[in-house]
């Protein structure tokens, strides 16, 4: 069995030769010859700086949906690099973690979401949801749906329901904060924003949008 410490001189060797010339399906190859994905959860989670960074960036390429909370967990890690890598893994997975159909299924939603066809996405990703009920992106792509359609009620549940199966979906407390904000709940708003950030510190937009509801609702107290 390979000893810890050679363990993570791999890992670490893997991340520079990467870092100095990308070749992903090396980098994924050289790590998944000596790691399995709950070791790099542990380095994630106890590794120096560098591991953190090489451990989020590897589960990204191997990680399954049991890496998704430790991802979750990372895009508040002290450093910004991990959380940068943390947050591409992390998006990464929540869309391939389901069998390859939906996978595929899930994508031409996407492409539909992403092209502003949110009529014609609406029926597959209900599909799909049915096909695959704890796909947490299919989840997330009907809130856009409905979102998109302007039927706020539909979308805050579907993104509530997205967040009841990943609570660390920041897309998804933010898209809950625009629906709360357009239905009138302003402090509802701001909690979903708030949380938001705690899960991942990086999001500006988020900090400026509470502070101008919160500035709104001051002067409306105020009135």
């Amino acid at each position: 069995m390979t000893s810890p410490l050679v363990r993570t001189t791999r890992l670490t060797a893997a991340y520079r030769r990467y870092m100095s010339s990308p070749d992903a399906p090396r980098f994924a190859a050289d790590v998944d010859s000596a790691y399995d994905s709950s070791t790099l959860e542990s380095l994630l989670n106890r590794g120096d700086v560098e591991m953190r960074r090489a451990a989020s960036l590897a589960l990204g390429m191997l990680g399954d949906h049991a890496s998704i909370e430790p991802l979750g967990r990372a895009l508040s890690d002290e450093d910004r690099g991990v959380r940068l890598a943390a947050d591409d893994s992390f998006r990464a997975i929540c869309i391939r973690a389901a069998a390859p159909l939906h996978h595929q299924q899930l994508l031409k939603v996407m492409h539909l979401n992403d092209g502003g066809e949110y009529a014609g996405a609406l029926a597959p990703t209900m599909i799909l949801i049915d096909q695959a009920p704890r796909y947490i992106e299919a989840h997330h792509q009907l809130a856009i749906c409905w979102h998109g359609l302007e039927n706020f009620y539909q979308a805050k549940a579907a993104y509530t329901a997205c967040l009841w199966l990943c609570r660390f979906h920041y897309p998804a407390w933010q898209g809950l904060a625009r629906c709360r904000l357009l239905l009138g709940d302003q402090l509802g708003a701001v909690a979903a924003l708030k949380r938001a950030l705690e899960l991942c510190p990086d999001l500006e937009n988020a900090r400026l949008q509470i502070k101008s509801i919160e500035r709104k609702l001051r002067q409306s107290n105020d009135k």
